[in-house]
């Protein structure tokens, strides 16, 4: 097992995203000196991890490795040729990922509560976390995100219990498998399982498999708490050895949500738990999906010993995660929300609760394919009708198409041209700026514009609201 000695020093590779930056907190909360380096250097991460006093080097550079930390923890976005890397190889310094970091210096003598899915994991933990720190069970967690209601996206605490995110996606280089695998969850939220990563996993079979292997860890004495609306969530939890919940706005939920009514505030609706009603609810967040997390937050909360009245009153005051339907502020008349959707499934049910929640104007989806799944056209069919709640769409370039590999990569002036031809508003701008230039020449008061990427974006959100501001 890992261990530290008082003062240590380490470094991070690939500081700068969201579970690393938390990760470093965490380190510099346990006295470490804590360094970095990154070339992906862009709000609200960026800004966070220099208000914490991290050193963050822009570029990757063996220099960045003097003096010698102790310990180097390798993000899984870094690869062999990576400079920082090779010199770790050569000088045999100590290095580990981050899952096995957390599992060692954090995760060992508390209970895990992991957070897992497709979607939503990064919001349903921040609800989480935010239910249990008001409850007052001191929870310890790591948010890969920034919780608008928690003073920072981690914390260590006096509590049993640590909540976590636990991400499918690959550990480090040297440890091609998810991240949850490390985790040992006492208890295991399993919101949805779709196909994405295409980068690491070559079809649904090999998610579902991971997804598998993390809810067969789970003991007897834990819970599985399983959306019940996703099938092949439901299943797995059926299957495993642990006993299981299920949660979601089916009828056959053991904990159901049900008679949603939207509005331009949030929503409302009655939670039903083995039969029980448990009175009216409300989030101040749009879309079904979210009150998909708030069923699983409040059912985790229950089960962990809150009493439901306490639960009640907490979850109406959360207010989510930045980055996450984040409105940005209302500019000359138009509502701007930055949203962090990178997937079909996500796109099309973040439009839907915002097409629902602001019903005047028109709904504009500027969308970045940022991730490695995007790079690829994989998903470029099932975009045509994410984006469908919709008035007029905006695609940006691949970043990065070369992350495409062998596969046939995205197109964005084909999926342009077919959003097009399908009845739909839509251009291909190459830049940021090109990008501005048309909202700001386009849009109207009254309308809601949303960005959407799991990336910097080029700053496009803050240009835009430099436009319209000098409209």
């Amino acid at each position: 097992m890992l261990t530290l000695q008082d003062h240590a020093h380490i470094h991070l590779i690939a500081a700068c995203g969201t579970a690393m930056g938390s990760l470093a907190g965490l380190l510099r909360g346990r006295g470490c000196r804590v360094t970095g380096s990154d070339t992906a250097i862009y709000p609200p991460m960026s800004q966070f991890l220099d208000a914490e006093g991290i050193e963050i080097a822009e570029g990757f550079d063996p220099a960045n490795l003097s003096p010698c930390p102790d310990l180097v923890i390798v993000g899984n976005a870094v690869s062999r040729g990576n400079p920082e890397l090779e010199a770790v190889l050569e000088q045999g310094i100590p290095y580990t990922s981050l899952p096995e970091a957390l599992r060692d210096l954090f995760l060992h003598g508390r209970l895990p509560i992991v957070i897992t899915g497709t979607h939503g994991k990064t919001t349903t933990t921040a609800m989480t976390c935010w239910l249990l720190e008001q409850s007052g069970k001191k929870p310890s967690y790591l948010v890969a995100g920034l919780p608008r209601d928690l003073p920072r996206p981690y914390r260590l605490d006096s509590g049993p219990h640590f909540v976590l995110e636990g991400d499918e996606y690959d550990s480090a280089y040297f440890a091609k498998f998810a991240k949850f695998l490390f985790y040992r969850p006492q208890l295991l939220v399993i919101n949805n399982i779709e196909f994405d990563h295409a980068d690491i996993y070559r079809d649904l079979d090999e998610i579902v498999r991971a997804f598998r292997q993390v809810a067969n860890q789970v003991p007897r004495n834990g819970l599985i708490c399983a959306c019940g609306d996703d099938e092949i969530s439901n299943q797995l939890a059926s299957d495993a050895p642990a006993p299981s919940l299920s949660f979601g706005l089916e009828p056959h939920n053991d904990w159901q949500a049900r008679d949603l009514d939207v509005d331009e505030e949030g929503q409302s609706f009655e939670i039903v738990a083995e039969e029980a009603s448990l009175g009216r609810w409300r989030i101040g967040l749009p879309g079904a999906f979210n009150v998909r997390n708030a069923l699983a937050a409040v059912a985790v909360s229950s089960w962990l010993g809150v009493p439901v009245d306490d639960l009640r009153s907490s979850l109406a005051q959360f207010t989510g995660v930045r980055r996450r339907q984040e409105e940005l502020g209302v500019i000359d008349g138009v509502r701007l929300i930055d949203d962090f959707a990178h997937h079909p499934t996500a796109v099309g049910q973040t439009l839907e609760g915002l097409r629902a929640a602001h019903t005047d104007g028109r709904l504009w989806a500027v969308f970045e394919p940022a991730s490695a799944s995007n790079a690829r056209q994989t998903f470029e069919d099932r975009y045509l009708a994410a984006f469908d709640p919709a008035d007029a769409v905006v695609i940006a370039p691949v970043p990065r198409p070369e992350r495409a590999g062998d596969d046939a990569p995205f197109s964005e002036s084909r999926l342009t041209q077919r959003l097009a031809e399908a009845g739909k508003q839509a251009w291909f701008e190459p830049d940021a700026d090109s990008i501005a230039r048309r909202l700001v020449s386009t849009v109207s008061s009254g309308d809601t514009v949303v960005f959407m990427s799991n990336g910097g974006f080029g700053g496009v959100q803050s240009k835009t609201v430099e436009a319209l501001a000098g409209r």
